[in-house]
């Protein structure tokens, strides 16, 4: 018998870009490509890696800014769609097939970045490993940014469900919940066709991490964190931001 996928290999599908895709307007991802690379404070030229890329949003916009990117991701469809995207926005970009938690590489890359809670996919010792990668993959002195969700914004609101109705006239059903002993969150996604289309339903488990335990697991991998943040919203981290993002120096 096959033994069953882990839950990204069947998350992230054709149905997934249906429910996300569409969020990600361009004046979104520009902002946010511009907090990557503030966060990163690399030159224009550095090369960069972006680490669970998906569709390769963020990695064609940091190469319009002037960086020679790099685009990691476990899903060889995703890649396709993003060389596509990247051909036609003129940039050239290097795309990876891989898992995280083997790069294979070792100093050859300026910076790193894991942005849109693309850590925390798998048990504690995998997660730890992913960050090992990363430092292995750094020259010394190069930066990391990890943004993901805030698991203390999540603690004071243990259960959350919002509906978004989107611009194509579907509505989006998000329901999160936090395991407090586990700290895995369980969050599920149902996309409702007005028109009577199939609906889509999307699930996944996901390990949240304190602002703390990150620190500390990049700590023993060298990474020392320099900056902690509420992310591209200019926010403030504290326990109502949405969001958690860290940048981290790889010293010696």
């Amino acid at each position: 018998m096959n033994p069953t996928p882990e839950w990204p290999v069947a998350f992230f599908d054709d149905d997934y870009l249906r429910i996300y895709r569409p969020q990600f307007q361009p004046e979104r991802t520009e902002a946010e490509t511009r907090f990557i690379a503030a966060s990163l404070g690399v030159t224009p030229g550095a090369e960069v890696l972006d680490l669970a890329c998906g569709f390769g949003r963020h990695t064609i916009g940091m190469a319009q800014h002037g960086y020679r990117m790099t685009g990691l991701d476990f899903n060889p469809r995703y890649l396709e769609i993003a060389a596509a995207d990247a051909q036609a926005a003129g940039v050239q970009v290097t795309w990876r097939t891989g898992d995280m938690r083997a790069l294979g590489v070792q100093q050859g890359f300026d910076a790193i970045y894991s942005y849109f809670t693309s850590f925390g996919y798998f048990d504690d010792d995998d997660n730890e490993r992913v960050l090992a990668e990363v430092a292995t993959a750094l020259r010394p002195g190069g930066r990391f940014l990890l943004e993901m969700m805030n698991r203390d914004q999540l603690i004071a609101q243990p259960q959350q469900r919002t509906w978004t109705q989107r611009d194509d006239g579907a509505l989006l059903m998000e329901e999160t919940s936090l395991d407090p002993v586990t700290s895995r969150v369980v969050s599920r996604q149902v996309l409702i066709d007005p028109q009577g289309g199939t609906q889509v339903t999307k699930e996944y488990s996901l390990r949240a991490y304190t602002c703390a335990e990150l620190s500390s697991l990049l700590r023993r991998h060298g990474l020392v964190v320099t900056g902690v943040s509420g992310g591209a919203e200019h926010l403030s981290y504290g326990p109502e931001s949405r969001r958690l993002a860290l940048v981290a120096e790889l010293r010696a």
